[in-house]
């Protein structure tokens, strides 16, 4: 499996810490190759386990064979937001180690300021001030409280890395479901301190991530969905036999998110869907249910400097 661009400072020696782990599918016996990133600093509870955090060459583990300490460190934590990542298309070499994951929406969340060495609690705006409260008397998170709050799980579609099973050439399969199931599995292990769910989609990895079931406890909304670079010719396609297409689940999708427009964001030289395709697809939905966001001289990869931008736009969806 080939390393991320290099370039990221954030690429030197490791991945951000995680836990590399084998999950069932939404059909077992398969199982999907996962990757949980966790905020630091880690507690005590799981520093016995540092062997099965953060190197590329860890062997991933089954859900059943994570021992009680483990399982119990990871409810210590004290995690309140999971971000569930899709990544783009299999079959043209996309997986969950994609750079718009592994270092874009990652340092966004855990080194917003590109520091591997910043203490949270040094970040401007982690003491909130009067001026933080809502109506309601609660604090808007700070960026080191989403720091130190947020974990990410993102996961090999069938087929991908060491997931089981194929992906299909037309339409998506279990995908959806499967992706749903992650979520889940994700959430469980870090227990009840789990506030809100996330969705973040690049690329194809945008179609499961709104055709997904939503999550099905009440008391665990999905609050937040960002689409990257929407592959939306070319999803006409893939969903031309489906039950759903996905200007239909958008709008459903929406529903579920208490009214709150999902954020969309493109680049005006993507290289898969022209500009005016995507302003007139948001136009068309209408800003009550996408929020269009156009980067200039960003192409489909986002590299160098577009990177950065989307970064920016990361953040502000993460703060929003």
């Amino acid at each position: 499996m080939a390393r991320p661009d290099p370039q990221h400072e954030i690429w030197d020696k490791h991945l951000h810490p995680h836990l590399r782990l084998l999950l069932p599918s939404s059909t077992p016996p398969i199982h999907l190759e996962a990757r949980l990133y966790l905020p630091l600093p880690l507690p005590p509870s799981l520093t016995p386990h540092i062997n099965v955090l953060g190197e590329y060459s860890t062997v991933p583990k089954k859900l059943e064979d994570l021992d009680v300490g483990l399982r119990e460190g990871l409810k210590d934590m004290g995690v309140e937001r999971v971000v569930v990542a899709s990544h783009p298309w299999g079959r043209l070499g996309g997986s969950m180690l994609d750079p718009v994951i592994t270092s874009h929406l990652i340092t966004s969340i855990y080194h917003p300021y590109h520091s591997h060495t910043t203490d949270p609690s040094t970040i401007e705006g982690s003491v909130p001030d009067p001026e933080s409260l809502n109506p309601s008397g609660a604090t808007t998170p700070s960026p080191a409280e989403l720091c130190g709050k947020t974990a990410v799980i993102t996961y090999n579609v069938r087929g991908v890395g060491l997931s089981g099973g194929s992906q299909p050439w037309l339409g998506t399969g279990h995908d959806p479901d499967d992706l749903a199931e992650i979520e889940k599995i994700g959430v469980g292990l870090l227990g009840d301190s789990v506030k809100e769910v996330f969705r973040f989609g690049y690329s194809w990895g945008c179609l499961l991530t709104i055709l997904a079931p939503f999550p099905t406890s009440h008391s665990l909304p999905l609050t937040k969905t960002l689409l990257v670079s929407p592959a939306l010719t070319a999803f006409k396609g893939i969903t031309l036999l489906s039950s759903k297409k996905f200007p239909a689940a958008l709008k459903e999708h929406q529903r579920h998110l208490n009214n709150r427009p999902i954020w969309m964001v493109w680049g005006n030289k993507d290289e898969f869907t022209g500009s005016s395709t995507y302003t007139h697809f948001a136009d068309e939905m209408g800003k009550e249910v996408i929020k269009g966001i156009e980067v200039e001289d960003a192409e489909h990869l986002w590299r160098r400097d577009e990177g950065e931008k989307l970064r920016e736009i990361i953040r502000n969806w993460l703060d929003s």
